[in-house]
């Protein structure tokens, strides 16, 4: 199985979650600072993700928008910030998780057997 994740190097949680699915198999690396996603994407891992999507975006910044955001409001955001775009998120092919937490990772099958249940 191949995994995929959205990944910022300098990102502590993202380099545990690169670190941890690299031992499980597989991964597709995307740096989404050099390689944002499109439109297209953000809106395809949201809708398979079961977070809401204003999860997607770091609410820690300033930024002008807030949980009642519409998804289309946050994947229009998102296109023209890429650095705003919440990491690590981690995509097996059905299942999208952001991994923060990093027990979040459970919710990917491939991972599931690396945390206690």
């Amino acid at each position: 199985m191949s995994l995929r994740i959205y990944h910022y190097k300098r990102c502590s949680k993202s380099r545990q979650a690169l670190s941890l699915i690299q031992s499980i198999g597989s991964v597709t690396v995307i740096d989404y600072h050099q390689n944002p996603p499109t439109k297209g994407e953000l809106k395809d891992l949201m809708e398979r993700s079961n977070h809401p999507p204003v999860d997607f975006i770091r609410l820690n910044r300033d930024i002008p928008l807030d949980r009642d955001s519409s998804m289309d409001d946050i994947i229009n955001f998102l296109v023209l910030n890429s650095d705003a775009l919440q990491r690590p998120i981690v995509d097996d092919g059905q299942t999208v998780v952001i991994a923060r937490p990093l027990e979040n990772l459970k919710d990917i099958p491939a991972c599931s057997g690396h945390f206690p249940v």
